[in-house]
């Protein structure tokens, strides 16, 4: 099956490299390429793309503002975000759930194949789940018309309601909410869960089972983490659950509430030594990896937690942002080559993670305020 990737960079010579660096059709993809987000909008509606691959800053239609007017249009379209490090933090700040991934300029392009085959293998998943639940639901529909079952367990069966309930757990990402996510994006999570029920006007065995879904799904997402099932279940408030009045959307959002923030409460991360160890952690991991192209968004999965609070977390530990340390200890190791090897600038700039010794040299004249070769011929008057 061939997948739909449409590459958006208003840079000529990036977005060349975006679409020529990596065998795309042999991976398995329809390459569409734009050069502005307006460009690229009227290509996701006209060609239904699977995977989105967007710079931020561009001309006529933002990066931000490309996401936003694409997600009206496809609930299940995979975005990957590319940023110079200058506007990365805002990036991460700005773009919360919608972003199934971030990768800092440069990157290798091995790096951009991986975490597009990582969208793909998400859709995948979600297509699979979705033809599972079809054959399911057709199982069910024989049986209740064999047995003529009572109309009360017609919502099994019910196309419309099945949708309207898919597009609630399209809309939030109660994964990343609940592992990366702070108490604020719960809160948020949630109204943006009554809106949706609002919007639908379920009735009230409707809102019961969508109720119990998300509290099932919220409990194996935790589960995942190798908690037992009692400490899951002492979150639940059950005389709470069972004097619910699901005619009343206010009940159901402050039980919500309770239950989700109690779940988050859970799994968050101690302050103080805990912090400094998250810390050093991630350093020692920079260390080992600074030349992939790594992100702060691949740090936050890797400790459960959201990339806003992990990049303040890393300012107040630090003093300075994750991308300013990331770039000092790729230019430390810049300037330890030039000094002590006699390797060619492209060899520097591959052994650095750069896709070409051009974009290498304009980074390091920005940061040293003189090319690799000028710095190199001036070591001793340095």
């Amino acid at each position: 099956m061939e997948f739909k990737l449409l590459l958006v960079d208003d840079e000529k010579p990036i977005r060349k490299k975006l679409i020529n660096n990596t065998d795309w059709a042999g991976e398995g993809y329809q390459i569409f390429a734009a050069a502005n987000g307006r460009e690229a909008l009227d290509i996701i509606k006209e060609k239904g793309i699977d995977i989105l691959v967007t710079d931020i800053q561009m001309p006529k239609l933002s990066g931000m503002n490309l996401i936003e007017e694409a997600r009206k249009n496809s609930s299940h379209l995979k975005v990957i975000v590319i940023s110079g490090f200058a506007e990365f933090e805002y990036a991460q700040k700005s773009i919360r759930f919608g972003v199934n991934d971030y990768l800092l300029k440069p990157f290798r392009s091995e790096k951009l194949l991986d975490v597009v085959n990582k969208a793909r293998n998400e859709l995948i998943k979600e297509k699979n789940d979705e033809q599972r639940l079809a054959v399911l639901r057709g199982e069910i529909s024989s049986y209740i018309n064999d047995h003529k079952l009572n109309i009360i367990y017609n919502w099994l069966i019910d196309d419309q309601f099945f949708q309207h309930q898919s597009l609630i757990m399209d809309r939030i990402d109660l994964n990343a909410v609940l592992k990366r996510g702070s108490r604020d994006d719960i809160l948020k999570t949630v109204n943006k869960i009554i809106e949706e029920l609002k919007s639908v006007k379920l009735n009230k065995e409707k809102l019961y089972v969508v109720l119990n879904n998300l509290i099932l799904e919220s409990f194996k997402i935790i589960k995942d983490l190798d908690y037992e099932a009692e400490d899951l279940m002492e979150i639940i408030n059950k005389k709470r659950i069972e004097a619910l009045d699901y005619n009343d959307l206010k009940e159901i959002e402050i039980l919500l509430k309770e239950f989700l923030l109690r779940l988050h409460d859970l799994i968050s991360f101690s302050p103080g030594e805990k912090n400094a160890e998250i810390i050093s952690e991630m350093k020692e991991y920079i260390a080992a990896n600074y030349q992939d192209g790594i992100t702060l968004s691949e740090m936050a999965r890797k400790f459960n937690l959201s990339t806003g609070h992990l990049s303040n977390l890393f300012h107040e530990e630090t003093g300075e942002s994750f991308s300013d340390y990331l770039n000092m200890i790729r230019l430390n190791k810049a300037k330890e080559l030039l000094k002590t090897t006699d390797d060619k600038i492209y060899q520097i700039a591959d052994q650095l993670g750069f896709n070409d010794a051009y974009y290498f040299s304009s980074w390091f004249k920005k940061l040293v305020g003189a090319s690799p070769t000028t710095y190199r011929d001036n070591i001793n008057l340095l």
